[in-house]
């Protein structure tokens, strides 16, 4: 839950840069909600119970959760408006989390990676 709030923390800069957070999660629809009521996050989690999603991203951790369940490997994915991916960063373990600092750290230079190209190509 730190990291949620970490990312609560940072909502309103990432805001400044025109970037909107959402978090995915294998939850249910209602376990989602109770997240972000719980923790009064300024950001939504959607629910993808079935993988479809997280999947699509590479990002399954087979059997890892709760009773074997699938679940996602903790990434962060900045997807321009276009549907391109500007950016990603995928956790090596599950632990490996950045920093709200390092979280607006590394969407800044997304962005500037994706102006430069946009600039070159």
């Amino acid at each position: 839950m730190s990291e949620l709030r970490g990312l609560a923390a940072i909502n309103d800069d990432l805001k400044d840069m025109n970037v909107t957070l959402a978090g995915v999660s294998t939850d249910t629809p209602e376990a989602a909600r109770r997240v972000v009521e719980r923790h009064k996050l300024p950001f939504q989690i959607l629910s993808d119970p079935k993988c479809q999603t997280i999947a699509a991203f590479g990002l399954v951790h087979k059997n890892a959760g709760p009773g074997g369940t699938d679940i996602a490997i903790p990434a962060q994915i900045l997807i321009g408006r276009d549907g391109k991916i500007l950016g990603r960063r995928v956790a090596r373990l599950i632990q490996d989390r950045p920093s709200a600092n390092e979280t607006l750290e590394n969407v800044r230079l997304f962005l500037a990676e994706a102006q430069r190209t946009r600039r070159v190509g």
